[in-house]
């Protein structure tokens, strides 16, 4: 369990808040947050999730990043997509609680201390990547060992499946049709 920087940074569609409240996910009741303000804005937009965008830190480079799953992904994920992204103090918020390194939670509610407000969230993050603190990769690059045969996407469907149900199917049947078959197998493999 650790402490966070001074500052951590949460994003929301929803602007003008002037507290935020954890909320129930699937690791539990947390408000989250990201130490990197280029991660944080990576969440503005969250069409289809992981089966739209990888978002991640490289680690070759150290730096965040967006990975679209498929052409057109970026767009579908955050053209138009207004927000604000929220500035928190860093010290109600600890790290080590969910599986993902770059996440802090608080289990109380927030004042922020500003907010950055976003008119699109595709812009903002192109602003991100031209100065150097984000890199997106378009469709077909991959970064940070995403692999070619998307078998990752598979693993995390037949994880989801599990929790969330048949739902997840559709998404599947959604945005990536061609891994559905795989999916199934996967998913009757488990069984």
């Amino acid at each position: 369990m650790t402490r966070p920087t001074k500052e951590v940074y949460h994003s929301s569609q929803i602007q003008g808040l002037s507290r935020l409240e954890p909320r129930e996910s699937t690791h539990g009741c947390w408000l989250h947050a990201t130490r990197d303000i280029a991660l944080a804005a990576a969440f503005l937009g969250t069409v289809g999730g992981d089966f739209t965008c990888a978002v991640g830190r490289d680690s070759k480079s150290g730096k965040p990043y967006i990975c679209e799953r498929f052409e057109g992904a970026l767009d579908l994920r955050y053209e138009g997509v207004s927000g604000s992204i929220y500035v928190l103090p860093g010290e109600m918020f600890i790290g080590g609680q969910t599986p993902w390194d770059e996440e802090v939670v608080s289990s109380v509610s927030v004042a922020p201390i500003r907010e950055t407000r976003i008119d699109d969230a595709k812009a903002f993050l192109m602003v991100l990547a031209e100065e150097g603190a984000l890199t997106i990769k378009a469709f077909p690059d991959r970064i940070d060992g995403i692999p070619e045969d998307d078998s990752d996407l598979v693993q995390r469907a037949v994880i989801w499946h599990e929790r969330f149900g048949d739902r997840i199917l559709e998404r599947v049947k959604e945005y990536h049709p061609h891994l559905l078959d795989r999916i199934r197998m996967a998913i009757e493999n488990t069984q």
